[in-house]
């Protein structure tokens, strides 16, 4: 287990592994649901299964930050989506960008 992700686990946010049924969208990696409750937030962090090495690691750390963000600033810097049942959600993506070279 990475730092990110032993970090998360520590505060009550483990990773968890779901099938999402997207076997159309392999980019999707994971998604954030937060839930604002009275003193924080409840979040649930989920990933595709089988998410392995530095990519898992990548996703750990960019939910850390996400997750972060939204106790600092709420829900609108990072473009999370309302839910109907009053919650937030965020899907993660993974794209690769085009060298420098």
């Amino acid at each position: 287990m990475d730092s990110a992700e032993a970090r998360l686990a520590a505060m009550g946010w483990p990773v968890e592994e779901e099938d999402f049924g997207r076997a159309d969208e392999p980019d999707v990696q994971g998604c954030l649901l937060i839930e604002e409750v009275e003193g924080g937030v409840r979040a649930r962090i989920v990933v595709r299964p089988g998410l392995q090495g530095d990519v898992r690691k990548s996703f750990a750390e960019w939910a850390e930050s996400r997750l972060q963000r939204f106790m600092e600033h709420g829900p609108e810097p990072d473009g999370w989506q309302k839910r109907s049942d009053g919650g937030w959600q965020m899907w993660a993506r993974l794209h690769q960008m085009p060298s420098w070279e």
